[in-house]
């Protein structure tokens, strides 16, 4: 029976020298953070197989510190900010935005506001 904190790992099995094969127990590396908005992997965001290397890393290492940064790519986040600057001088109408884009840009107006 597998221990309790190997039930979220990942089994392999391995040939030892005698020939018999043996089930050992390794840890997945954390996937690359990605875009909330279009899926694109986010740079500046560290990612790693240990949980505690990236726990170490002080406030601004671990995500950038822009608006939105470690959840919108820069090119989803400047959207999103002409979309609530055009929505502030009127040029937009808040029913007219993306479905997928439009919490964020609610959360730039008020930021802006």
């Amino acid at each position: 029976m597998t221990k309790p904190s190997d039930k979220n790992k990942k089994k392999k099995f391995r040939r030892s020298v005698k020939g018999k094969s043996k089930a050992y127990y390794t840890r997945t590396k954390k996937a690359k953070h990605k875009c909330a908005l279009c899926k694109k992997v986010l740079h500046g965001v560290p990612h790693s197989k240990n949980v505690a290397e990236i726990k170490k890393l002080g406030k601004t290492e671990k995500r950038p510190s822009v608006p939105f940064g470690g959840i919108l790519c820069s090119e989803c986040r400047t959207k999103t900010i002409d979309e609530a600057v055009k929505v502030i001088e009127k040029e937009k109408k808040e029913e007219t935005l993306e479905l997928k884009g439009k919490t964020y840009t609610k959360q730039m107006i008020e930021m802006i506001k």
